[in-house]
């Protein structure tokens, strides 16, 4: 006998963890690279969707093709369609904000990764400042950098004090 595929909305349900003190709903099935819940549609030809866009379209209708979801709780993992509205990339940008989720990383100096300079080579490179012509050259392939990256130093725009 065949076997009856469940609706798309009993498939949804199995995945959610209700957490009353929070309300909201944690998506438990799988999640796509960037950490959201993905569901399929119904079959291969259908593909898969975000489990918080499936939420609002299953309990609150649809969403218009411009516009993004906002988890209002600042829960990525929240599939409660009564957490999310719609908005656009600024508005998500704004949020980001708002909710102290910016993460803006230190990569100056030694702490970006791909830092072939350091403190002493530098210094190495400002008491070369205004030595014989070459001296930039000579420089850029010692350390294996630019010679626009030497010359930036010496004029202050890299590696400031």
């Amino acid at each position: 006998m065949a076997e009856i595929r469940k609706s798309l909305a009993d498939r949804f349900e199995a995945k959610v963890e209700r957490i009353p003190f929070m309300g909201c709903w944690v998506w438990m099935g799988a999640v796509h690279e960037r950490g959201y819940g993905i569901i399929g549609l119904g079959g291969r030809h259908l593909g898969n969707e975000r489990a918080h866009r499936t939420a609002y379209r299953l309990y609150r209708g649809e969403i218009p093709k411009d516009k993004i979801m906002l988890h209002k709780c600042g829960n990525a993992n929240c599939v409660n369609p009564w957490h999310l509205e719609f908005g656009t990339h600024k508005d998500n940008a704004q949020d980001t904000v708002r909710m102290g989720r910016l993460i803006v990383p230190n990569n100056k100096g030694t702490n970006a990764k791909w830092a072939k300079l350091d403190e002493d080579k530098v210094l190495e490179i400002m008491k070369a400042k205004g030595g014989v012509k070459g001296t930039g050259t000579t420089l850029a392939r010692k350390f294996n950098v630019s010679k626009s990256a030497i010359y930036a130093i010496w004029v202050g725009k890299n590696w400031k004090k």
